[in-house]
């Protein structure tokens, strides 16, 4: 069993509108973020998110230049926040300007080389395109099996 089906995603209607702002502005580039969470018993409260500096907005997907130097990279921001913002979970996320909800190729390239992680999308709302906003994020595991699993993992919107 993985921990995608037996932990909850909470998110705040506040920081739930704030980045879904956010990515409907950075429309039609795919812009990325860090999210910070609470780890609760089994669930995790999303408590904030900044835009990633080191990674610049652009049209499409872009592969890293550097699978390893992403890989360090991750690692080392990942353990950073941790330890300055003192929070329990980080994910890395972006947009999908297209509206597209799944995987893009090289998402899944990404987490592949990785062998294991989250990766967040970020849909933004654009009514005149038939676009709702929305996150959506995907839970890789791909340590103890052959094929990989991925599972989607639904995030609740709750008040305060």
């Amino acid at each position: 069993m993985s921990a995608a089906k037996d932990f909850r995603y909470l998110i705040p209607q506040k920081i739930y509108d704030e980045i879904i702002k956010k990515a409907t502005d950075a429309h039609p580039n795919v812009e990325h973020y860090w999210v910070f969470a609470d780890r609760k018993e089994n669930f995790g409260i999303v408590n904030k998110f900044i835009p990633n500096p080191d990674l610049k907005k652009s049209k499409v997907h872009v592969k890293p230049r550097s699978w390893m130097r992403y890989k360090k990279s991750k690692i080392y921001n990942m353990r950073k926040f941790k330890q300055e913002l003192g929070v329990d979970i980080v994910w890395q996320a972006h947009t999908h300007p297209s509206g597209n909800e799944k995987l893009h190729q090289i998402d899944k390239r990404i987490l592949k080389y990785l062998s294991n992680g989250v990766m967040i999308i970020i849909i933004p709302d654009l009514p005149e395109q038939d676009l709702k906003g929305n996150i959506i994020g995907w839970y890789y595991d791909k340590r103890y099996t052959k094929k990989p699993i991925i599972e989607r993992m639904i995030f609740e919107i709750i008040s305060e």
